[in-house]
């Protein structure tokens, strides 16, 4: 565990030594929890604070995207154009376990951003349900999002070798997910081929649950707690989190 534990407190001494990266991991989500219900127009005052509460929900879903797509994927990039992975392949040291330090540093760091995203759309206006069962599923579907957004960032870093490249292709893939699977647009909005994205993909699937338990069918639009699409979104969450420990452990811990 001191190697998990060690990864981990580089990651987190990392992430938040870089204030410019902290700073645009979080506008982003924030921009839109603040700004995008101007776009709403006239909606009426009873419906607006779930309005607001299903926003922040996606927000945060939209963060762990970035964190874990992104940052962690540049993170390794940078590392391994450093020559970090060379100088360790040697060592007795295992790639799970520094794969897993690293994944709980940007936890961590993507935990901060929740709170702070959670209390914003809070004082702005936002309502959550606050029944027990309901949050603890809604923690559970927040946790496959981890899965597969860390995943993702594995497997963006196990084929793209430069940290800027990294980092914009999981920009872009979060960007692209996001438009695509109604985290900015409702979902009855959305082409019937966006619809069916939206279900089968793990991270849009997860976070219209999350929507659905806590603000109700009125913000998600459709039920996503069929058994069918659970299964498909648990399924896919451990299969790309799976693929992504594979790749990273055999490609960036290559030597060279």
């Amino acid at each position: 565990m001191s190697q998990v534990y060690a990864t981990m407190e580089k990651m987190v001494k990392e992430f938040f030594r870089d204030k410019v990266n902290l700073f645009f991991t979080l506008i982003l989500p924030l921009f839109f929890v603040l700004v995008m219900p101007i776009l709403w127009g006239d909606v009426p005052q009873t419906v607006f604070p779930v309005l607001k509460g299903g926003l922040t929900l996606t927000m945060i879903s939209f963060l762990i995207m970035i964190g874990g797509q992104s940052n962690l994927a540049g993170s390794i990039a940078a590392d391994r154009g450093r020559g970090l992975y060379v100088k360790i392949a040697s060592m007795p040291l295992s790639p799970v376990k520094e794969g897993a330090g690293r994944i709980l540093g940007i936890f961590i760091y993507i935990c901060v951003g929740a709170v702070i995203l959670f209390v914003v759309g809070l004082i702005s206006g936002g309502k959550i349900s606050v029944h027990s069962m309901h949050i603890f599923m809604s923690m559970g579907c927040y946790f496959l999002i981890t899965l597969s957004s860390t995943g993702i960032g594995l497997i963006i870093a196990s084929w793209v070798k430069g940290e800027s490249a990294a980092t914009h292709a999981g920009i872009a893939l979060t960007l692209l997910t996001a438009f695509m699977g109604g985290l900015f647009l409702p979902y009855q909005m959305l082409p019937w081929i966006f619809q069916l994205f939206a279900r089968v993909h793990p991270i849009t699937s997860a976070n219209a649950a999350i929507v659905y338990l806590l603000e109700g069918e009125c913000v998600s639009y459709y039920n996503p707690l069929q058994p069918a699409q659970m299964g498909i979104t648990i399924a896919f969450s451990v299969i790309l989190f799976t693929s992504g420990m594979i790749l990273y452990s055999k490609q960036c811990w290559l030597t060279q």
